[in-house]
């Protein structure tokens, strides 16, 4: 079972015992007061051990509602199939522009292989389900896949949000290649009459059809052009918020580049043994100019004006002599 669902049942049978508890006394009913309060307990236990345990590897819990279920007998075979490979398609995309920058606009994602999930529960009622790393090696520290998958569920809720200024912020985190599957997925979701319910770790939230022709409608508007550019300057890292500023000659007046920070910049600075890379010392960046790969997506929307949006992509070394 999802650790979320596990521990949402677990707190509501801790209810119950409790209103059963509540309703009795000891002196009334000691035999029923023993039991409830040992089931008490073993609720407790098990619910402490739930919250406490690490889940490193991704999971993931789709449950469709709408015309294409039946009840709870079924779903439409197609439907599922289709939907379903859009998802993996989201998170392969996610996964690869993660861990190897920037994707081209066509061809084979690099590496799919590794951002395969599998397909591990089907969940009765509104069909729903349970999408798990294939990854069998027990780790304790979160797993890349795993933070892929998180951020697709952090996009599929806020793109649907009711709230424009939190699509906006679901909006900065995407490239081309999500942007046109996103667009297939909520078309289809639409053009079938069905709704979405989406659990993963933390998060447990519905699309439904208000909330699916939403996004579709959004991100049917939206269009996205990605360039990549060198450009040398000083540079300030925040390393712990994945955050960075980026002053150059050209830029300065007009104030300052500033962006989230890649994966492989992270891996830049934690040191790379395997390349003959050291670790870099974020403190010690900003006391020398920088050679830097920097990604700009603008984001064209209609009746909008266009935005930019700057990811650090690759530190490409220090510059001895500063910028002219």
């Amino acid at each position: 079972m999802l650790r979320k669902l596990k521990i949402d049942a677990l707190k509501a049978d801790l209810s119950a015992v409790e209103a059963m508890l509540a309703s009795r006394s000891e002196a009334d009913d000691p035999i029923g007061w023993y039991q409830f309060s040992s089931r008490k307990e073993e609720i407790e236990l098990a619910l402490d051990e739930a919250v406490a345990r690490p889940q490193p590897h991704a999971e993931l819990g789709i449950f469709f509602g709408g015309a294409p279920v039946q009840g709870s007998r079924g779903i439409n075979a197609d439907f599922a199939g289709k939907a379903l490979e859009d998802l993996q398609a989201l998170v392969s995309k996610r996964f690869s522009g993660r861990e190897f920058g920037r994707l081209a606009q066509r061809g084979p994602v690099p590496r799919i292989d590794n951002s395969q999930m599998l397909v591990t529960n089907i969940v009765r009622g509104s069909v729903g389900f349970v999408l798990e790393e294939s990854g069998a090696n027990a780790q304790m520290v979160e797993t890349p896949l795993k933070a892929a998958v998180d951020e697709i569920a952090d996009i599929l809720s806020r793109v649907g949000a009711d709230d424009e200024a939190v699509f906006d912020e679901a909006a900065t985190e995407l490239d081309e290649r999500i942007l046109v599957t996103l667009k297939q997925f909520f078309q289809r979701l639409d053009e079938n009459g069905a709704t979405m319910r989406v659990v993963d770790g933390t998060r447990d939230f519905l699309l439904d059809r208000h909330a699916v022709a939403r996004a579709r409608e959004r991100t049917q508007a939206m269009e996205i052009a990605e360039r990549d550019e060198e450009m040398t300057g000083t540079l300030f890292l925040l390393p712990d918020s994945r955050r960075f500023d980026f002053y150059t000659p050209v830029n300065r007046g007009d104030g300052v580049l500033k962006g989230t920070v890649s994966a492989a910049v992270m891996r830049q600075i934690e040191g790379q043994p395997e390349l003959g890379q050291a670790p870099i010392d974020p403190r010690a960046i900003p006391q020398t100019s920088w050679r830097v790969e920097i990604k700009t997506r603008e984001l064209r929307e209609r009746n909008r004006a266009p935005r930019q949006v700057h990811t650090l992509m690759r530190l490409v070394g220090p510059v001895l002599e500063p910028p002219r």
